[in-house]
């Protein structure tokens, strides 16, 4: 009966063998040092003469995910959704107004970031995606994926669903990728609420595959920019650096 069983596991190991393999490949190492959580501040200061009356003066914050990307050799650039970084003012409405944007890191650090270029999705090419440049933020980021995903593949993004970031740790969600649905963007499973906005989506190897920046009503659904039009939005980005570390800025950064 004994040496039954041991030509028994004898004959099994490999099968534990190659489900142990198949386990292992599933795990990830988030960098978790090359995320960071986005904050955008909007300060209404003058309204135009037609709306003073309802003019809405004040500060609005709101915040996203982002993830520091190896773009531009030496430079720091954060990638997040271009509604995290920008709002649309209404000039009609509002005739003085700043803008501005920060982002923590791992550490538990704020640093100032400047827009370098911003678009908003439209279904047409045009994807919602951001890039930030942060001089004081010395870190290695991720780097963009050389392949396509496909359907059923597996992703995942690091990020801060309703503001959650415990620095250094932040949550890990993922889910399927399932395709590409228009011009711009591609749909997955993985979960996403506000805050999630920014996060950029990985396949298990760390590499960037698109954007996420938008979620359905069944949380479990969610857009993210598709590979193609994240390659030509990070290419338009590479463009705008004149060497010698002078990025071409949306706005010069605001001094203090």
């Amino acid at each position: 009966m004994l040496r039954k069983s041991k030509i028994l596991f004898i004959l099994l190991l490999p099968f534990f063998l190659s489900c142990t393999t198949i386990n292992l490949q599933r795990k990830v190492t988030p960098p978790f040092k090359s995320y960071v959580k986005v904050y955008h501040s909007v300060k209404i200061l003058q309204c135009t003469s037609e709306y003073k009356d309802r003019c809405p003066i004040g500060e609005f914050n709101s915040m996203g995910s982002g993830m520091l990307v190896n773009l531009i050799e030496e430079q720091s650039i954060v990638i997040t959704a271009g509604h995290v970084c920008e709002s649309d003012i209404d000039s009609e409405k509002i005739a003085l107004h700043s803008q501005s944007v920060t982002v923590l890191d791992f550490k538990g650090v704020e640093h100032d970031a400047h827009v370098i270029k911003a678009s908003q999705d439209n279904g047409k090419g045009s994807v919602d995606m951001c890039a930030l440049w942060v001089p004081t933020l010395k870190q290695k980021g991720v780097d963009f994926s050389n392949f396509r995903p496909k359907a059923g593949q597996e992703l995942y993004y690091v990020g801060s669903p309703s503001g959650i970031y415990h620095p250094p740790v932040a949550p890990v969600l993922m889910g399927i990728y399932s395709g590409q649905i228009d011009a711009s963007n591609s749909l997955t499973s993985i979960p996403a609420v506000g805050g999630s906005s920014g996060a950029v989506v990985m396949d298990l190897n760390n590499k960037m595959v698109g954007v996420l920046w938008a979620a359905h009503n069944f949380r479990n659904v969610s857009i993210m920019t598709s590979w193609d039009s994240t390659a030509i939005f990070l290419y338009e980005v590479t463009r705008m650096y004149e060497g010698k570390g002078k990025i071409k800025l949306v706005t010069p950064p605001i001094k203090k």
